[in-house]
């Protein structure tokens, strides 16, 4: 117990009155004449005792009542996390963290967390004495909005200027930024976070831990969600994406709310046309997960969203997407000489025949100086005799800007190419050419799952895999990934990646004295996905998180273009490229949906904006897990309700006692006025 009022303490003085009245009475004599003293002898050891005892017990009640309406003057209180005095008579810092982040616009009743962090943060503030400095500070972005006193008109209207956003927050950031530096010297330093506090601190954050030993913090956290459906996840099973291709969606859904829920819908749409849907029940914490499948409805840039009803969070109800429906690819093919490109052409023409869909240009190179792929999505490269740093920096660049390769390595060794073929782009090792001899080497899938091979159009794959005579043995590394297999486990057909680009490489050329693969039924369908895979740009269409900047590339001959992007909520904005990067850099991503990019008033692209996984509902953090950090004497964990202002009062300043004592007070009087009324006996005379 401690006192807000000690200096009233000096009033315990008064005590000495009832004493000093109780000695005074004591050498005051009265004489009275007996006749006999035979009865006084009979009182002495009766009455009179009765007597002293009595006026004993008056004095003691005499003085708990002085004592107790003395201590309910000095507003006595339980121990709190602050004493009251020291607070109230020194300068302090109150640092206030308010969580502005996605999370915090659920709903609870009529208000989200955000806004009822906003008007407690309010009727905390007052509570403070004249002499705290006031700090606020939002964590979306991360900034200080108010610095001040208590009595500052700003204060209030400041407070409303916090705003729910979609990002995620930067909690522990925040606190650091704003309670460490030499900017705060006042003695008393108290911090009061309101956020749901689902992550615990990383450890940038614990490094500066001791750093805030003379801190005092509270946590304020609402309460867990009731009504919460969201979608953690969606993305496409498969890769090839035509017209004629079924996308795939494999889509994982999860009740974070306290209800379990009955015949809740969640339907897929593609270009503001619903396209599939499906009814399930969810249990409360149960996740679920989903295969949608559906056409695409035309070529272009195909925008999808899958969507669950409106509940207290509305950020993950709905997933964006945006992806490219090929209706056209420019397609290249370098080869060593006229019969190699008129057997790859042959090929590409029969998945083309009406030259609609590819659009083929075809090079004699054998010796690779330099290659101009500008107006290129794929390029298929048959046999190459050598390759100098130039083409290797062309091909580089290809890649990065999303470029397709499809390599079919020949006789030629590593010291034929440069070496940053493999080094910088990352091509396979050449270690020697293989040859069967009187036999064949037979091909298998490399693993089942291969998207590459899966549902490709043949009556039966297992006869379709060719035999290979010759090839070149390679050396492959975990960046590599096989889809084709010898049976000796060399690998005949593997993909990685650079950049923004893939390379599908064939360690055999596409010639029958190397393999029978160009007389095999899969050859066509099998190029056919290769092309599409390769060719189709996604690095345009692929999402980012909300707030993360997004690169758009462009073809130089449209860098001059009239270039706007359109948010979600409609904000046009003017965008100027960056001409020696070709491409558009675009910064303002802070809204959740799908924004669109326009060339001189035709759409050129789309991507979707994606909720932080930090954003998604999850069980918040417990107070032991934060005690564990901050230590019990420096923290207290608050539950965001009505009556926190009073709660948190008690907490601070602990919880106020002087009722007590007044009623102990008046019980102590009554008892007094009890005991010491006088007796009937001694009122009244004996009648005889």
């Amino acid at each position: 117990m401690t006192f807000l009022s000690p200096s009233v303490f000096w009033l315990l003085g008064a005590i000495s009155i009832p004493i000093a009245i109780h000695l005074l009475s004591l050498l005051r004599l009265h004489k009275v004449e007996f006749s006999s003293i035979q009865y006084i002898k009979e009182l002495k050891t009766s009455s009179i005792r009765k007597i002293k005892i009595k006026k004993l017990v008056l004095l003691l009640l005499r003085i708990l009542i002085i004592t107790c309406l003395v201590l309910m003057m000095a507003q006595p209180v339980t121990k709190g996390f602050m004493p009251g005095w020291i607070s109230a008579e020194q300068d302090s810092r109150l640092v206030i963290i308010i969580d502005n982040s996605a999370s915090m616009s659920v709903k609870n009743g009529e208000k989200s967390f955000l806004e009822q962090s906003r008007n407690l943060a309010m009727t905390i503030a007052s509570h403070f004495g004249d002499n705290t400095n006031i700090t606020i500070s939002q964590t979306s972005p991360p900034k200080v909005v108010f610095s001040g006193i208590k009595n500052d008109q700003e204060l209030r209207n400041t407070l409303k200027t916090i705003k729910s956003t979609a990002s995620h927050d930067k909690i522990w950031e925040t606190i650091s930024a704003n309670l460490l530096g030499n900017s705060v010297t006042e003695p008393i330093r108290e911090c009061v976070i309101f956020s749901d506090m689902m992550y615990l601190p990383d450890s940038t954050f614990l490094k500066k831990i001791n750093e805030l030993s003379e801190w005092k913090f509270y946590f304020v956290k609402p309460d867990p969600v009731e009504n919460n459906m969201g979608i953690l996840h969606a993305s496409p099973a498969n890769r090839i994406k035509t017209l004629g291709q079924l996308i795939k969606l494999d889509t994982r859904v999860k009740n974070s709310g306290l209800e379990s829920k009955s015949n809740v819908p969640l339907e897929l749409v593609f270009n503001e046309q619903r396209v599939g849907q499906v009814v399930s029940q969810f249990e409360s914490q149960k996740e679920k997960e989903f295969l949608f499948q559906a056409y695409p409805i035309e070529a272009g840039i195909l925008e999808g969203k899958i969507d669950l009803p409106k509940d207290d969070y509305k950020y993950d109800n709905s997933w964006y997407l945006s992806m490219p429906i090929m209706d056209e690819i420019r397609c290249g093919i370098i080869g060593s000489d006229s019969e190699e490109i008129a057997m790859l052409e042959m090929i590409l023409r029969s998945i083309d025949p009406g030259n609609e869909f590819l659009k083929i240009d075809t090079r004699i190179q054998p010796n690779l100086n330099r290659l101009f792929l500008d107006d290129i999505d794929v390029v298929l490269i048959h046999d190459p005799s050598a390759i100098s740093n130039e083409s290797v920096e062309d091909l580089d660049q290809f890649l990065k800007e999303g470029g397709g390769v499809i390599w079919f390595q020949g006789n030629k060794m590593n010291s034929q190419y440069d070496p940053e073929l493999f080094s910088k782009i990352g091509f396979p090792d050449i270690e020697t050419l293989v040859k069967s001899g009187q036999g064949v080497f037979k091909t298998d899938i490399s693993y089942e799952s291969s998207d590459i091979i899966r549902d490709i159009k043949v009556r039966d794959i297992s006869k379709e895999l060719p035999e290979v005579f010759k090839y070149a043995k390679i050396i492959s590394t975990p960046n590599h990934k096989v889809h084709l297999v010898l049976n000796n486990n060399d690998p005949l057909l593997m993909e990685f990646s650079r950049g923004s680009g893939t390379v599908f490489y064939f360690s055999s050329l596409l010639d029958l004295e190397w393999n029978d693969l160009p007389i095999r039924g899969m050859v066509v369908p099998l190029l056919y996905r290769l092309i599409i895979l390769s060719g189709t740009d996604e690095i345009n269409t692929s999402a980012v998180l909300i707030n993360e900047p997004k690169w758009i590339s462009i073809e130089d001959s449209k860098l001059k273009n009239k270039w706007e992007v359109i948010s979600p909520s409609g904000i046009v904005e003017m965008i100027v490229p960056e001409y020696d990067k070709e491409g558009i850099m675009i910064a303002n991503t802070n809204e959740l949906g799908i924004y669109q990019v326009y060339s001189n008033g035709q759409k050129f692209t789309s991507f979707p904006t994606r909720l932080h996984y930090k954003e998604y509902l999850q069980d918040h953090i417990k107070q032991s897990d934060l005690t564990s950090i901050f230590g019990s004497e420096n923290m207290r964990w608050l539950k965001m309700e009505n009556n926190l202002t009073k709660i948190f009062a008690e907490t601070r300043h602990g919880k106020s006692l002087w009722k007590f004592f007044l009623i102990a007070a008046i019980l102590f009087l009554l008892a007094e006025t009890i005991i010491g009324r006088p007796s009937d006996s001694l009122m009244h005379n004996d009648p005889e």
